[in-house]
């Protein structure tokens, strides 16, 4: 099972400058812990409005698996 980087997922928590979703990160997860894939997937999933989000949860995926290389999304509709 493919793990992310606490701080790249923070970085992506972050990005979406909402306390309550930055609150229950920190409750979720410990520092310096290791998210998985299912783990990412299914906390973003609780915050989606519409179905057209999971789109924004997979490319930030990206973002953590590539080690925190926006290149990735260059050549993207994101980009």
């Amino acid at each position: 099972m493919k793990k992310g980087n606490y701080d790249l997922v923070l970085e992506v928590v972050e990005f979406y400058e909402d306390e309550e979703i930055m609150g229950d990160f920190k409750n979720k997860f410990k520092e310096n812990e290791n998210v998985s894939k299912k783990s990412f997937v299914k906390f973003f999933n609780r915050f989606i409005d519409d179905m057209s989000e999971v789109e924004f949860i997979k490319k930030n995926w990206e973002y953590v698996e590539s080690g925190g290389d926006w290149s990735i999304l260059e050549d993207d509709e994101w980009g």
